[in-house]
């Protein structure tokens, strides 16, 4: 009797956990089924593709525009001014008068002068025609030339004296700025302005380390500036030092760089690029496409699965250099590969992706 009640128990027991079980199964395939109902899981991203090209790796230093030619303009005799001829910041051309110091002492003296060179030649010329009939020695001839020496010796002295006194520019220029007037006195030396070339070319001088120091005169640079160009302009190394600074183990070049615009003047910080190492062939590809983790630098190659859908693909890479938002890959990309750029940061490893409609903001920078 006690054995019938326990195999009664254990039936309903059995029968009880078989329709629990039947229910939950039918419970999770439901569930499995609600959710095999949704589209798996993508991201929609903007892509190129990789093309090959040449780029050689360059040195940006900062260079310094310096005129062609240039001087501090300074008076050798003391004097009091009675003549300005030029004015604060304008152009004068060579010869122009720029400067007169007080001369008429010197001039009265050169009158005076000039009449006693007269008549020391008249006397030269008197003695030379005595000696034609021996009636003067030739020790009076010889005086008479003496005394016409002395006296042009003088009046070349006091021209000197004159014409530096007289300051005149020795080439075409524009000048700085001055506080010159008739009356003032300047004495010896005085600092009076600066006169710069107006010339249709400036110079450019800066300093590349050592290691670079294969550069050589007719290699072409590029200046360019932010604050003062909008466009990057040619230079022509036209010298180099023929030694290396000690104290900073840099060499001293100059380019020359013709016609810059207007609003380049002496004294400006400009940068200077020039090109280093051979020419490489590498894959350009949008800065915004380059992910960085704990593992190294790699970017989403996408491939189509056998569904014909596009899929993320992780791949290694190694980047030379960062150029105007765009990342130079020498190692890890090939020819013909679609890479995803703006939205790759979304991707992961075999996910799904939609690729939008190209714009021309995703565009490469060649």
């Amino acid at each position: 009797m006690h054995l019938w009640r326990w195999v009664w128990t254990f039936l309903f027991c059995l029968i009880v956990v078989s329709i629990l079980g039947f229910v939950k199964f039918n419970q999770i395939k439901a569930a499995i089924a609600f959710g095999e109902s949704f589209p798996e899981p993508s991201e929609t991203v903007h892509s190129i593709v990789t093309k090959q090209s040449q780029w050689q790796s360059s040195l940006i230093v900062m260079g310094e525009v310096v005129a062609t030619r240039s001087l501090d303009l300074r008076n050798e005799l003391a004097g009091v001014i009675t003549k300005v001829g030029f004015v604060s910041g304008g152009k004068v051309t060579k010869g122009s008068l720029l400067l007169q110091l007080d001369v008429e002492n010197e001039e009265a003296q050169l009158a005076a002068l000039t009449a006693q060179v007269s008549i020391a030649q008249l006397e030269v010329n008197r003695f030379s025609e005595l000696i034609k009939s021996n009636a003067s020695s030739r020790e009076q001839l010889d005086r008479a030339k003496a005394q016409l020496a002395i006296a042009q010796a003088d009046v070349q002295a006091l021209q000197s004296t004159i014409t530096k006194k007289t300051l005149l520019a020795p080439f075409d220029a524009m000048v700085g700025l001055h506080q010159l007037e008739v009356g003032s006195y300047l004495s010896a030396n005085t600092f009076i302005t600066r006169l710069v070339s107006d010339s249709d070319a400036v110079w450019v001088d800066f300093s590349i380390p050592q290691e670079h120091a294969n550069l050589a005169k007719g290699d072409v640079v590029q200046v360019s500036s932010d604050a003062l160009l909008t466009d990057v302009y040619d230079a022509k190394v036209i010298a180099l030092s023929q030694e290396i600074d000690v104290t900073s183990r840099n060499l001293r070049a100059r380019a020359l760089w013709l016609n810059p615009p207007k609003l380049i003047k002496p004294g400006a910080l400009i940068e200077v690029k020039l090109s280093i190492g051979n020419n490489l062939n590498i894959v350009r590809v949008p800065s915004v496409a380059v992910r960085y983790d704990a593992f190294g630098t790699y970017v989403f190659i996408l491939n189509k699965d056998k569904n014909g859908d596009w899929r993320a693909t992780r791949q290694s890479i190694v980047v030379q250099a960062n150029v105007n938002k765009t990342a130079i890959v020498s190692d890890g990309l090939t020819l013909g590969q679609n890479i995803a750029s703006i939205g790759s940061s979304k991707l992961r490893e075999g996910i799904l992706v939609n690729i939008a409609p190209s714009e021309e903001g995703n565009a490469v920078n060649e």
